[in-house]
């Protein structure tokens, strides 16, 4: 069955499950040594059953009642994995945690004020865009009294930053599409699996990207009304960014500078020329611009350049292959691992990722529409994903979902601006189909590599 007839539909979810579940037994008969443990493969299909559940509920005319299905499914699955953590590693943020194990050793601190505390983390040589989550979980751990309890407080909290977010991904919709399909796009963003793994995890993406959501809702707007306060709204959603991710504060910025540029006349009449310009500016200054970002990070442009080359040399030529896939049309799912510590987290969230997979035919097929229509309003959105996308190519961190998290949100909306594209045109040849057959196909061969 074709799965892209179906998308932005509920049925997606269901047919979805089914191939996940094929892809399950082929890999179980071909590579059984490299599963994970049964367990996991019992989180992995409840979370994937809990998703498909939850799709018969959600409201396609009320964005309140959909909001509501996405955090009910959110508490649900976030305390689940969380108390599983609990029982099956003996750690409540999973499978030897590193970043969220700092992070709570930080937040637990709660003797210290404020001020100490950040002096604290200074101390500690904290860089300033890994302080955001330490600062919040710092006040979370204060406001439940004790690390034990406030540890669970901030699963809670995470929750509400999906919710947050997927209200927000509903407004940006809707400045394009109808209720019913940006309803369809907050209910997809809010459940996804690997959201559900960063809260039990401990780690910072919900927060982040809730507040790139918020920023890019009201840079989007910028481009229909020039209202002075949609910019200064836009600026001060992205400035706690400086705190989550730095590189991700200035692709905002680039994004809304795009849109202001594209205000002015002359700009639009010479507008593929002016993306030349952008182009070429970008490839002379690359070099520059990378190195700027390092230095402030403590780092070098040399030192990410070292560290592309050892996994060139760990992985093979290949991982550049794969790489720049997966910034476009993955990230790939991982059902099975030769690597002990990726069984037992990265496998949990596939289903999630599996389905973006699919989904991206039509995400590809929206940047053709969006430059054929001129839809200037969504080009704020392009720029802001293929900046971030040209930051993943060069370090080899396409791969993940984490370093793609902070424009997966957009991916849906722009897939779900593909398929009406894809309906309003007339096709000689049915690349969707040849499309489902290589999307198959290159999750075959990278869980098989």
């Amino acid at each position: 069955m074709n799965l892209l007839r179906i998308w932005g539909t509920r049925k997606f979810f269901s047919i979805a499950a089914i191939f996940y579940l094929l892809f399950f037994i082929l890999f179980f008969f071909a590579q059984g040594n490299r599963l994970p443990d049964s367990s996991i493969v019992f989180m992995q299909m409840l979370g994937m059953g809990f998703l498909v559940f939850f799709s018969l509920l959600y409201d396609k005319q009320s964005i309140y009642k959909t909001i509501l299905v996405v955090a009910m499914f959110q508490l649900i699955c976030c305390f689940g994995l969380r108390y599983f953590n609990m029982d099956y590693f003996n750690d409540p943020l999973g499978y030897r945690p590193a970043d969220s194990l700092l992070y709570h050793r930080y937040a637990s601190h709660i003797d210290l004020s404020l001020v100490g505390y950040i002096k604290y983390l200074n101390v500690l040589e904290v860089k300033l865009d890994d302080m955001g989550f330490p600062i919040i979980a710092y006040f979370v751990y204060q406001l439940s009294g004790d690390p034990v309890n406030g540890i669970q407080l901030l699963v809670l909290l995470n929750v509400i930053a999906v919710a947050i977010s997927s209200y927000y991904v509903y407004k940006i919709s809707s400045l394009f599409f109808d209720k019913g399909v940006s309803c369809f796009a907050a209910f997809f963003w809010g459940t996804e699996l690997y959201a559900v793994y960063t809260a039990a995890a401990g780690l910072k993406e919900n927060f982040m990207v809730m507040f790139v959501v918020i920023a890019i809702y009201y840079i989007v707007r910028v481009k229909r009304h020039l209202y002075l306060r949609d910019i200064i709204r836009a600026v001060l959603f992205s400035l706690p960014i400086l705190l989550f991710r730095t590189p991700v504060f200035y692709m905002l910025m680039g994004a809304l500078a795009f849109l202001l540029l594209l205000r002015f006349p002359v700009v639009k009449r010479y507008f593929y020329v002016y993306i030349l310009l952008i182009v070429v500016f970008a490839i002379i200054y690359t070099y520059q611009i990378i190195d700027e970002l390092a230095v402030q990070q403590g780092y070098t442009y040399d030192f990410f350049e070292g560290l592309v080359e050892t996994k060139v040399r760990d992985q093979g030529r290949f991982t550049f292959i794969f790489n720049y896939l997966a910034s476009v049309f993955g990230p790939f799912p991982n059902l099975i691992a030769d690597d002990l510590v990726k069984r037992n987290y990265i496998t949990l969230y596939s289903f999630s990722s599996m389905c973006k997979v699919f989904y991206s035919f039509f995400f590809v097929y929206a940047i053709y529409g969006v430059f054929k229509n001129r839809q200037y309003e969504l080009m704020g959105i392009f720029i802001f994903w293929l900046l971030d996308t040209i930051m993943l190519d060069f370090t080899l961190f396409a791969q993940h979902d984490r370093y793609q998290w902070p424009h997966m949100p957009f991916t849906i909306i722009f897939a779900i601006y593909g398929l009406q594209c894809w309906k309003e045109n007339r096709h000689v040849l049915r690349w969707d189909r040849w499309y489902m057959a290589l999307a198959l196909l290159l999750i075959v061969v990278f869980n098989l590599r």
